[in-house]
């Protein structure tokens, strides 16, 4: 099928389709940055002692697990379904199959959360179930693509045996140490590597002036093979032994994703909110990945959610703003909308880090902490949710 015909066919397809169902990154960075807050909000409740978890997972596996294999795993579908019909040149999944995934989605987080009632291998067959699912979809277009995005497709598997492990754990008393939930957040860091080292510096030569394009380092040279092959073999050594030779390795790649992140030159790109969002977010893996180094096996549990809380949902909500103006034509005068969102979910990261130390109490920065946190995402949904529901628009048109 040649471009005009699929794109006919596409546009024919979309007419029939709600609005919200008519390209994957709608409903699903709506469930992701919707689900975000709910779940911290709720996990603030449990805390306090107001609510009642009735799951096979102890209150910090629920927030841990729903935070990396719930609010990211639907910005992950959003993005990937969006992402991989540009790879294979077929149609995207619109209309009915995309209404089937989030209800997949939305099904596995309530059952997660009320599994007493079903069992926890139920949960894990529906929950990691989604992402096989999603691993399918992507190796599938990987494949028509001639196997462009074929490591996406592999790390998205590897997310969904991560997802199930990390049920069959917590429901059957198997000690892995945190392997699981290490091996997810590996999973996630090297998705940032991954597609971060493409889409950053592609959305900042493309927002610079023609004369100092080149100055910016272009996308796929050989030191981002290098970034990206170390970060594979640190996250695989942090998931096995969390101490010695993993973080010494793991601290090697932060400081490769630190160069990496100079040699993008972000300076250049201050005058363009919603890129230097992204930078932002970058920024903070690499000082999540060295923070490990500097504060030993102790303070592990603190110092993840700078990874956590602060890379992966700071990239998250950068990527998602960024596709959502690009991906509905809206106007640049909505670029401030992801700095700001970025910048209150950093702070909220930056504070669960210190809370507990001689200035912070604990219970008191956890709160405030989630409430920061839970405040950028509630930007994003003010800035954008528009956008997600509304028929795209001209460019500059809005």
């Amino acid at each position: 099928m040649d471009g005009t015909k699929r794109l006919a066919l596409r546009r024919e397809r979309e007419a029939r389709a709600p609005i919200v169902l008519q390209a994957g990154f709608r409903p699903f960075f709506l469930a992701s940055a919707a689900w975000f807050p709910i779940a911290m909000g709720f996990w603030l409740a449990l805390l306090s002692g107001r609510v009642q978890l009735e799951s096979h997972f102890d209150p910090i596996s629920w927030h841990s697990h729903e935070m990396i294999f719930g609010g990211v795993g639907a910005a992950m579908t959003g993005y990937l379904l969006t992402a991989t019909p540009n790879w294979s040149g077929r149609l995207p999944a619109i209309g009915g199959p995309l209404l089937a995934m989030l209800s997949w989605w939305f099904l596995a987080r309530l059952i997660n959360a009320t599994a007493g009632w079903a069992g926890p291998w139920p949960a894990a067959l529906i929950d990691s179930g989604y992402y096989f699912v999603l691993a399918a979809v992507v190796g599938r277009e990987s494949w028509h693509g001639k196997g462009r995005g074929a490591s996406t497709a592999v790390l998205t598997a590897l997310f969904a045996i991560a997802c199930g492990a990390r049920h069959l754990t917590a429901a059957e008393g198997w000690s892995d140490e945190g392997s699981s939930t290490r091996a997810g957040i590996a999973i996630l860091v090297m998705l940032i590597s991954l597609v971060g080292g493409k889409l950053i510096p592609s959305f900042t030569r493309n927002a610079l002036p023609r004369d100092v394009r080149t100055k910016v380092t272009a996308q796929e040279t050989r030191f981002d093979a290098i970034v990206n092959w170390v970060t594979a073999i640190a996250s695989l050594a942090w998931i096995v032994d969390p101490r010695g030779l993993g973080l010494t390795i793991l601290a090697l790649a932060g400081l490769l994703h630190l160069a990496r992140a100079i040699r993008w030159q972000p300076w250049r790109i201050i005058h363009e909110p919603s890129v230097i969002s992204l930078h932002l977010a970058y920024l903070l893996l690499p000082l999540g990945l060295l923070g490990f180094s500097l504060i030993g096996e102790g303070g592990q549990s603190d110092i993840m959610h700078l990874l956590t809380a602060g890379a992966i949902s700071c990239m998250i909500l950068a990527v998602m703003a960024r596709l959502s103006m690009t991906q509905t034509g809206r106007h640049p005068r909505w670029r401030l909308g992801p700095l700001a969102a970025v910048l209150f979910v950093s702070f909220g990261a930056i504070l669960r880090v210190f809370s507990g130390t001689a200035s912070i109490p604990l219970q008191e920065g956890w709160l405030l902490a989630g409430l920061l946190w839970m405040f950028g995402f509630g930007i994003f949904l003010v800035f954008f949710a528009p956008m997600l529901v509304l028929a795209r628009v001209r460019r500059g048109s809005h």
